[in-house]
């Protein structure tokens, strides 16, 4: 243990530190008390890279994905409404991205988390009901009014809430599907419902997640339903995702357009040609080629010939004359 000094010390230290007989430290900032920062590097330097590293960057934004999930909140609100025969308004919420790890965390237990495939998308996504409005559905389908308060520690759905709630979670995945339609078309299936999120494996903790949160009222009864999809799932679509011009005008009926589309497409001109025969000749003959030298073809007089459309093949005909013009009948 250090030596402690007495009050004439402290009294005689302090004096000299006044004076200037003994220098003190400059003190630090809290700013510059933090953690090193990162080394500065020339913009051609290299530079050390952890290839471990699950981090990533995410530059953009998706709003595509937002026009999906405003029309998934309209289109839900009918249907639930008309399952229920209540009121029931669906309010657009966050789109964040996580880390599938940190998501997991924040997951009480129990928690209805209904797994899904998203066809041709490879991996599952996962549609998440909070628990607490989980059980205020499965009341208001048995009647009641919603209004009872439920313990929703240390319990399990049983197997009438499950298939309740599943009923729930079917209906909003099929108007989901119709939300994807003017994007890409999906096939949206459940899978299965997990209770404790454990036994959720649809992304390595480490991964980035998409969740987007969907605020549902049920007169006074609100709740929480979050759609988690893994982000590696919809990279492939990202460019369709990020793309601002479509918007939702791209469900609306466009037949005007069709009409006038197909209406230019059937007037464009294409070349036809008649392909009576071929032959193979080498370049010395091609070179000693005189007037009046017959090519012999590759068919006979009576054999049916092909008809070109843009250099492809389309129909077989016969050559002939029709009012002094050579023509050729289609068979």
């Amino acid at each position: 243990m250090g030596q402690v000094l007495s009050q004439d010390e402290v009294d005689a230290l302090l004096a000299a530190v006044t004076d200037g007989s003994i220098e003190s430290e400059t003190p630090v900032a809290p700013e510059e008390a933090k953690a090193p920062a990162a080394p500065a590097y020339a913009p051609h330097e290299v530079r050390p890279y952890d290839i471990t590293s699950q981090d990533r960057i995410f530059r953009g934004k998706m709003p595509m994905l937002e026009v999906i999930h405003e029309k998934f909140c309209r289109d839900f609100r009918t249907s639930l409404s008309i399952e229920l025969r209540r009121v029931v308004d669906v309010e657009v919420g966050d789109i964040r991205l996580v880390k599938f790890g940190e998501f997991l965390n924040s997951l009480p237990l129990p928690t209805s988390i209904n797994l899904f495939k998203m066809e041709p998308l490879r991996g599952m996504g996962a549609m998440i009901v909070e628990s607490s409005f989980a059980f205020v559905l499965v009341n208001i389908f048995l009647g009641g009014m919603g209004k009872t308060r439920f313990r929703v520690e240390g319990r399990d759905f049983t197997a009438i809430e499950l298939n309740i709630v599943r009923k729930v979670v079917n209906g909003a995945l099929t108007e989901l599907q119709h939300a994807w339609e003017p994007i890409e078309p999906v096939r949206i299936e459940f899978q299965r419902t997990e209770i404790n999120p454990q036994f959720v494996s649809i992304a390595h903790p480490t991964e980035i997640v998409l969740v987007i949160e969907s605020s549902v009222d049920v007169e006074g009864n609100s709740g929480l339903i979050q759609i988690v999809i893994p982000y590696a799932m919809v990279e492939p679509l990202r460019e369709k995702l990020s793309s601002g011009f479509l918007g939702e005008g791209a469900a609306y009926d466009d037949s005007a357009w069709r009409t006038v589309l197909t209406d230019a497409v059937k007037e464009s001109e294409v070349e036809m040609k008649v392909q009576l025969g071929r032959v193979k000749i080498s370049l010395e003959q091609l070179i000693k080629l005189q007037d009046g030298q017959v090519l012999q073809l590759d068919k006979f007089s009576d054999e049916a010939v092909d008809i070109l459309i843009e250099n492809i093949a389309k129909f077989r005909a016969v050559v002939g004359t029709e009012r002094g013009y050579k023509a050729v009948r289609i068979i």
